[in-house]
């Protein structure tokens, strides 16, 4: 997994962190220059969901020096961003509603090309839909946060390798999912539909539900 130019999470380039969801990295800084030019309320609410995107992606990039080949700690963070852009997005203030709203950044944030990768991520005797491959991505996500499971998931370890079996315990009920999407994958999801998330709030006008 590449790894974002900056050695420090305070030090985040935002406009090169995000550059693969654009054409070219002059698309990425004239973005983020139009961002800096909004009224300072409207800065204020599109400016964080760029930023705890980029965030949480950065610590799921540190994962891969410190424990590689254990993609469950990188979920947990790709999840962390889903989470935090959708609460952002849908203006939410409450307290709890995780798996809520992570199933609301892939289903109402994330586009159709997002959706249908995800629905060629895991299979049974059939490949599961998005949904179900966004309840088995929040499963482990759970799994590392609640009980410290971190080492039974696996995903694919490069496009086109040979798809790995993983491990999904839904309900007391265990299975075996062939997971054929890399973490990498993933992570370009959660990245582009944070970058979605932006976009909708500068659309419908920052500071509206």
């Amino acid at each position: 997994m590449s790894s974002p130019p900056s050695l420090h999470i305070a030090d985040i380039d935002f406009p090169a962190f995000y550059a693969s969801a654009f054409a070219s990295a002059d698309d990425s800084a004239r973005f983020f220059s139009e961002v800096e030019a909004l009224s300072l309320s409207d800065r204020q609410r599109v400016k964080p969901v760029l930023h705890q995107g980029a965030r949480m992606l950065w610590l799921a990039d540190r994962m891969d020096d410190v424990a590689r080949g254990r993609p469950a700690l990188q979920i947990l963070f790709f999840l962390i961003a889903a989470e935090a852009v959708a609460k952002l997005v849908f203006n939410f203030n409450g307290e709890g509603e995780s798996r809520r709203y992570v199933q609301r950044f892939f289903k109402e944030i994330c586009g159709d090309t997002h959706r249908e990768r995800l629905g060629r991520a895991f299979r049974l005797s059939d490949f599961l839909s998005y949904e179900t491959a966004v309840d088995f991505l929040y499963d482990v996500r759970c799994d590392v946060v609640h009980t410290g499971v971190y080492f039974m998931t696996s995903l694919l370890h490069a496009p086109g390798s040979t798809p790995v079996v993983t491990r999904w315990t839904r309900k007391g009920r265990t299975v075996h999912p062939i997971a054929n999407i890399t973490a990498t994958e993933i992570r370009q999801i959660v990245l582009e539909g944070a970058l979605l998330g932006a976009r909708i709030l500068l659309t419908k006008g920052a500071g509206k539900k």
